[in-house]
């Protein structure tokens, strides 16, 4: 089964479409990664794209502060977000304010993927913890017992490697066991094949569809081969200016608008 994973769309049906389009084909089942909406400019939109289109969605952040659920006060928002959750929550319809009402908070193995985990921002915290560090990624591998968990929530795709293996210590006999935790660092159209072994685990970002932050604007999302174990991560360039126009036409901030150009 081949799984086309989105994550962190934010409201922009523009960057949605456009991976949609470029990905037909290429997969059975899509996943979504949460954050649905906050940021862009058709939040309505984009919660029924997700519902037609994926089979599996989680919470995230921005999410769960549109629907104003205890756990995450919009106030601790930069402002701008603020603005943008505030206006975001104003705009969903009772549907789509239900379908994000009824996502799972916490992480998720996908049926047919015995050991795979999804979740928003990471095992240990679903909906808030970035997974920016190895050392962060480290400390997530201690508390999921599956082989690989994809993640969304930083906008940076990251292929996180976990690793064990014995070692000598010097003047000691006994073997001691050691772990080991990589930041790759994934190239777009390249796939990676992913060796889960007892000793080798990962966790996967796909990178942001509707607000990348690692200096590349195009839209961000992978395709996850479960059959053969190939993680294809994508970028697709995508109409920036119409999603910029929606947001003033919105009268989203400013920022928030400049920021789509530049991929920060």
């Amino acid at each position: 089964m081949r799984v086309l994973i989105l994550s962190d769309i934010h409201g922009n049906l523009a960057a949605l479409e456009s991976v949609l389009a470029a990905a037909a084909g290429q997969y059975d089942v899509a996943w979504c990664l949460g954050d649905v909406v906050g940021y862009g400019p058709k939040p309505n939109e984009c919660v029924e794209l997700v519902r037609e289109q994926t089979a599996l969605c989680v919470m995230g952040n921005h999410d769960w502060a549109v629907l104003g659920r205890p756990g995450i006060n919009v106030d601790d928002f930069n402002p701008q977000a603020r603005q943008a959750v505030l206006w975001t929550r104003a705009q969903l319809t009772p549907a789509n304010r239900t379908y994000l009402e009824e996502l799972p908070v916490t992480p998720v193995q996908p049926q047919g993927a015995d050991d795979v985990l999804v979740t928003h921002a990471s095992p240990r915290e679903p909906v808030w913890e970035y997974i920016l560090t190895p050392s962060v990624a480290m400390e997530n591998f201690a508390v999921m017992a599956k082989g690989i968990c994809l993640v969304g929530h930083t906008h940076k795709p990251a292929i996180y490697r976990w690793q064990c293996y014995e070692t000598l210590a010097e003047g000691v006999s006994d073997l001691h066991q050691m772990a080991t935790v990589d930041l790759l660092q994934p190239n777009p159209d390249h796939a990676h094949q992913l060796e889960i072994s007892p000793t080798q685990r990962f966790i996967l970002n796909p990178g942001s569809v509707g607000q990348p932050r690692d200096n590349d604007a195009r839209a961000a999302y992978a395709i996850l081969d479960l059959e053969r174990l190939v993680w294809a991560y994508h970028r697709i360039a995508y109409p920036i200016e119409l999603t910029q126009n929606q947001m003033r036409a919105a009268h989203l901030p400013k920022r928030l608008i400049d920021r789509l150009s530049f991929g920060w």
